[in-house]
């Protein structure tokens, strides 16, 4: 069985596939990481400071964020994308570990794509390293034009480790959940006053659609582990896995987590649709004709750098030495001013000469038109024309011949098959051996994992064997994966939107500074209809939602929360901390336990009461907190 599931891997290795859906994963997914450490590094205070603006860290964390930032620029740009993709997974590694009390599910999925981007084979299209490796290996009379193709494994790894692994986890607590066994899965979370967006109760009292979408979901998470990887299935299984994450991007104050897992599923697009979208854009007539110098390296390397962002080849490149004659245009041009100086002519025959040709040149490349505009602003205009005029004058003019140049074609990057590491082992079969190595050693981790689940220990106790030696081994053994398994590779349990986050959970708190001339202002946390705030999305949300909050209020807790809270945001507004006073509001809920007509609406409309207040005086915090539950 396991030389027959070897061999399958290796037939799936060994099939190749266009990496444009793998880039643009590349770019999105970096794109969603980046905006959550740039959201980190706006509150890098509250999650990172003892007291907000107070008492400071043990380290500072802004110069970490900044080079993280730098990490995953490079990793969108693809350049030196392996290096900056291992320094994005030790940073990740770092900065999560760090952040417990504000961690959430989708640092799991950072966690495991970090890590899988260290191997896998980003670069491969839409990068700066392609052009690097071009540039490397041509010269004005060869031009090299590295492979577009990946392992089809490339894009099934993270589908698998970032989305099916996470969907099967959950599954071992859906499955023992009143809520999700009811159907209630969507509806409820989307109808309490905390945990939601906006008032969606227009949806959620259509009762067959909102309990048939929890039990939609609930099928397709069984199924999806079994389906994506199947031909037949994948469109339903794309169309379905983005409705339900854009369901989530609109209801909950979570968008990276949804906007991430979209990208994920992008990798489910058939390449044949990438390959029509990007072919279909490349222009039959060209705009614009670059003559350039087939005998001088330094033009046969801009010609390549052109061409490598021209991605609808909307440009023509010539020599001048064999098309210039054939282009009336440039007829009165003498064969050396033609040499010395770029020239190009637009579909409308005019010419263009020097600095104004890269003008053309931008403005011929659709994502680069803006910067052609720019470049016409008088004085950068002018500065431009004397820099260009600067490298021209001061460039080497030899031509490139056989007799001066003297080249010899460097070795080209050899297939893994052919370099050999041992007589009967090639490089393909170390790096088949090591990913299918991998691939188990992760598995396992998930499976043990998932064994401490809820479902299991159901099952153990209708057995009548949860006591057993065995079984008590086996938890000892399993569980002592947890801290490795979800430090560095983001594998945990993923009890999500359980009946244990919202059974009890029965209020709303909110907090407003008391203005010097007796107003009264909302803190960015709860607004005045109970709904979260602006400062609560990610992290901020479960912290707030979750953790200073919870069915069950810890009043310690809380006041801690309130005051790491208050700080942050005074600082940021401006008010003193020397005297500052903020009024505590509770909003008393209702807790369902079925479907209800306009529960979302009827818990809007609860009352606020007076919940206490919190000072600051001379930087020090007391408060008069009334116990939430007494209420």
């Amino acid at each position: 069985m396991f030389k027959k599931l070897y061999q399958n891997f290796s037939r799936l290795y060994d099939k190749q596939i266009d990496a444009k859906g793998l880039a643009l994963f590349r770019i999105a997914f970096a794109l969603v990481l980046l905006g959550e450490v740039i959201q980190l590094y706006y509150f890098r205070h509250l999650t990172f400071d003892k007291i907000p603006y107070v008492v400071p860290g043990e380290i500072e964390m802004w110069p970490v964020l900044l080079f993280w930032m730098g990490a995953l620029i490079f990793v969108i740009l693809g350049l030196f994308t392996r290096t900056a993709a291992i320094i994005n997974y030790i940073l990740t590694v770092v900065v999560v570990g760090t952040i417990s009390s504000f961690e959430y599910h989708m640092f799991y999925s950072y966690l495991i794509i970090s890590f899988l981007f260290m191997f896998l084979p980003l670069s491969k299209t839409f990068s700066l390293d392609r052009l690097i490796l071009k540039l490397k290996y041509s010269n004005t009379r060869f031009r090299y034009n590295p492979p577009q193709t990946v392992s089809v494994l490339a894009y099934y790894l993270p589908l698998l480790m970032g989305i099916g692994f996470v969907y099967f986890d959950s599954l071992f607590f859906k499955y023992t959940s009143h809520l999700w066994l009811n159907g209630l899965g969507m509806w409820l979370p989307a109808s309490m006053p905390q945990a939601v967006l906006f008032d969606i109760s227009f949806l959620l009292n259509i009762k067959f659609l909102v309990i048939a979408l929890g039990y939609i979901t609930l099928i397709f998470e069984t199924i999806f582990l079994f389906t994506f990887w199947k031909k037949k299935w994948r469109i339903p299984v794309l169309i379905v896995g983005i409705g339900l994450h854009i369901g989530i991007l609109i209801c909950f104050p979570i968008p990276f987590f949804a906007l991430g897992v979209i990208v994920l599923y992008l990798l489910m697009i058939p390449v044949s649709f990438w390959e029509k979208i990007f072919n279909r854009n490349k222009e039959a007539k060209k705009r614009l004709q670059f003559y350039y110098d087939g005998e001088c390296p330094l033009c046969n390397r801009t010609r390549i750098v052109i061409n490598h962002f021209d991605s609808r080849n909307s440009i023509e490149f010539l020599t001048v030495q064999e098309n210039a004659k054939k282009q009336a245009a440039l007829a009165n041009i003498s064969m050396d001013k033609l040499l010395d100086d770029i020239h190009s002519v637009n579909n409308k025959g005019k010419v263009f000469v020097g600095f104004d040709t890269y003008i053309q040149v931008f403005n011929a490349i659709w994502y680069l038109k803006p910067l052609s505009w720019i470049l016409q602003i008088p004085g950068i205009y002018h500065l431009g024309t004397k820099t260009y005029k600067y490298i021209a004058s001061n460039r080497t003019t030899e031509r490139c011949t056989e007799d001066n140049c003297g080249y010899v074609l460097p070795e080209l990057p050899a297939n893994d098959a052919r370099f050999k590491i041992l007589t009967n082992y090639s490089m393909r079969d170390l790096k088949i051996g090591s990913i299918y190595l991998g691939l188990i050693i992760l598995t396992l981790l998930q499976i043990c994992v998932t064994y401490n689940s809820p479902l299991i220990f159901q099952t153990y106790n209708r057995l009548g064997i949860s006591d057993s030696r065995i079984i008590r081994l086996s938890k000892q053994i399993t569980t002592s994966v947890f801290v490795p398994a979800k430090t560095f590779f983001g594998i945990t349990h993923h009890a999500v939107f359980m009946d244990s986050h919202f059974k009890g959970y029965n209020h709303s708190i909110a907090v407003l500074y008391k203005t010097p001339d007796g107003n009264e202002a909302w803190l960015p946390f709860t607004g005045p209809d109970g709904i979260p705030g602006n400062y609560l999305f990610g992290p901020n949300w479960i912290k707030w939602t979750f953790r200073t909050n919870s069915p069950l209020v810890n009043q310690s807790l809380l006041q801690t929360s309130i005051r790491d809270f208050t700080a942050f945001w005074a600082h940021k507004n401006g008010i003193n901390l020397d005297d500052a006073e903020f009024l505590i509001k509770v909003k008393k809920n209702e807790d369902p336990t079925e479907w209800e007509y306009d529960f979302l609406h009827k818990q809007l409309a609860n009352p606020w009461l007076d919940g206490g207040t919190v000072q600051w005086r001379n930087k020090e915090f007391s408060s008069d907190i009334k116990n939430i539950e007494e209420l």
